[in-house]
């Protein structure tokens, strides 16, 4: 890649960090339904994997985490956002987005749909699963002492309420916009 072509991809990885912060701070990164509220902040991370390279999806996937992890520091509002200041909660599971999608596409034709969708719900599982599980792991004991229900019960009840919801708007989300900035970015 030549200097023209690393700016650019420096000037868009920089864009979608910014706008992961954004949607972070903002109703932009979260969409209410009557029954749940699905976290879409993510999204950039999974695009930025799929369309700039696993390197830029990472470093968009940084700006999630430690973002994700400051808020759980300055303003926790539910029973569970105060074990996202734990890094092992709020950051590994984050950087492992951009590395499941990544990989994933590869097992794909480099603009094949299926690929990005596949892609783009492993990349979103990741993040769920990954979450949950190291919850779970770490803190089953306090999360019982602190919301008198079992880690499991309140792991189970968040992953099934939103989860499909989430998985289907993500890769509603994603594919389009990806199979776009592929077709911008040939051009």
């Amino acid at each position: 890649m030549n200097q023209t072509g690393k700016t650019k991809n420096m000037i868009v990885t920089t864009m979608f960090m910014a706008l992961t912060v954004v949607m972070m701070f903002t109703p932009l990164g979260t969409l209410r339904l009557p029954v749940v509220s699905v976290t879409i902040a993510h999204i950039p991370t999974i695009v930025a994997a799929l369309v700039l390279g696993l390197k830029q999806g990472i470093m968009v996937s940084l700006s999630f985490a430690l973002t994700s992890m400051f808020i759980a520091i300055i303003s926790p509002t539910s029973v569970l956002d105060p074990f996202f200041a734990n890094p092992l909660i709020s950051v590994l599971p984050r950087v492992l987005i951009p590395v499941t999608t990544y990989y994933v596409s590869r097992l794909f034709k480099k603009d094949s749909k299926v690929g990005i969708m596949v892609s783009t719900l492993l990349g979103n599982l990741t993040n769920t699963f990954g979450v949950y599980t190291m919850l779970y792991l770490i803190y089953a004991q306090a999360i019982l002492e602190q919301s008198g229900n079992s880690a499991v019960s309140l792991i189970i009840g968040a992953i099934s309420t939103s989860t499909l919801i989430k998985s289907v708007i993500v890769v509603l989300i994603v594919t389009p916009t990806v199979m776009a900035l592929r077709r911008v970015i040939k051009k």
